[in-house]
């Protein structure tokens, strides 16, 4: 077929299939569009984050369809069938996924067993709470154990859970708290200043530091899926064992919260709806279970609040002597010897750090500006070799003040 017959052929295909399309124009009640999404759960002695937003409805021109809105100016507490009430503050947005536009927090007391507690927001004129609940107590954690069944394969992280001791049913999510720490192939007694072409000795070694981060995926675990309702190795993440964290050491603090079956099944729900999220059979947002109503009854909501009482943890040390490592493979030191200050330069901004060099002259500090003659053997490696704040391990110099020793 000729070029020019070929563009025809796709321009009248595509004006044929273009005048099938239709435009779908979604026909919700209006109760089911911009609905007030609600993240959060109430929790005994923590500060209790909060996120608000509103759903957009299918027929709204936005770059994303089905994105969500900030609910900003709220009003957010939460209040206890005994007169209790801890109030909310709206927190300024900053920048990092943990504190976006429409998030609020609560500085929870410690919740009696007796009494039921529930969450109160108030916008736009509406009044939405949650239904009341009484603080569920977490039992606790037996252990916090690992498994890696073969050296080049994942390590399983696993808690168990203490056996119910009323022998009913248990449901639970895991957080967890991850430090480790960090030490480079390389270190660098010396460091090249490319403004100055000048060499220093180094005031803080930048080959060791630490790292502290929330896991970000969530697990949530069942009594019913094991034997007599004990809950016994359940894994709740693995690590790869080609992964930084495991570098040198290794701390997992879990925390468990007991949750009502209410509030697991509405996250179980939530969690696939998201994994499918973008698929043509992906049932609306609002198909998901609420425990949150407004007193008006004129608006619908979507979340779910759970209220916990006292949350167990225990923690995991690992090192990387315990487990099977594979680290990175380590660039050889490049050598250069009588090079000038140009060439310094560039291999600075090429990404190499200066790492040693010959410092035998007598008299030669270290100290001082660059001279070639005087430094006549200079060793150089890549960042990440040596400097741990590097991007490749994200560290910081400083040890984190909750550290567990």
């Amino acid at each position: 077929m000729k070029p020019a017959s070929l563009y025809y052929t796709l321009f009248s295909l595509a004006l044929l299939m273009s005048s099938c399309i239709d435009e779908y124009n979604a026909d919700l009640p209006q109760t089911d569009q911009n609905r007030l999404v609600v993240e959060g759960h109430i929790r005994s002695d923590m500060t209790c984050t909060f996120y608000l937003s509103r759903t957009r409805g299918l027929s709204e021109e936005s770059w994303i369809l089905g994105s969500s809105v900030a609910v900003s100016g709220a009003s957010l507490s939460v209040l206890g069938e005994d007169g209790t009430i801890f109030p909310g503050t709206s927190i300024p947005p900053s920048i990092g996924i943990y504190m976006p536009s429409g998030t609020y927090q609560v500085q929870v007391g410690t919740l009696k067993s007796d009494v039921r507690y529930w969450l109160r927001i108030e916008t736009e004129g509406d009044v939405f709470t949650s239904d009341p609940q009484y603080p569920l107590d977490a039992d606790p954690i037996e252990s916090v154990s690992y498994q890696q069944s073969q050296p080049e394969l994942e390590v399983d992280i696993l808690v168990s859970s203490a056996a119910p001791a009323d022998n009913q049913s248990r449901y639970y999510r895991w957080d967890c708290d991850q430090y480790w720490e960090v030490v480079t192939p390389y270190k660098a007694d010396y460091e090249y200043n490319p403004q100055t072409d000048s060499i220093y000795k180094v005031v803080e070694p930048t080959n060791h530091g630490w790292c502290k981060a929330r896991l970000a995926d969530v697990k949530m675990g069942k009594s019913t899926d094991f034997q007599q309702e004990h809950i016994v190795g359940m894994p709740i993440f693995s690590i790869k064992h080609t992964d930084n964290r495991l570098n040198t050491k290794y701390i997992a603090r879990v925390y468990q919260r007991r949750i009502s079956p209410q509030e697991y099944e509405y996250e179980m729900l939530r969690t696939k709806l998201t994994n499918e999220m973008g698929g043509l059979f992906t049932p609306m947002p609002a198909d998901l279970p609420t425990n949150i109503h407004c007193e008006g009854g004129g608006r619908k909501a979507i979340g779910y609040v759970g209220v916990s009482g006292s949350v167990t943890s225990a923690t995991l040390t690992l090192t990387h002597s315990e487990v099977k490592y594979e680290r990175a493979r380590i660039p050889s030191q490049v050598n250069h010897t009588d090079i000038a200050p140009a060439t310094c330069r560039q291999l600075y901004y090429m990404g190499y750090r200066l790492t040693a060099f010959n410092n035998d002259i007598p008299g030669y500090q270290g100290d001082g500006p660059f001279d070639a003659e005087s430094v006549p053997n200079k060793k150089w490696a890549l960042r990440w070799c040596v400097d741990c704040t590097d991007p490749y391990w994200g560290a910081s110099l400083t040890k984190p003040a909750d550290w567990p020793e």
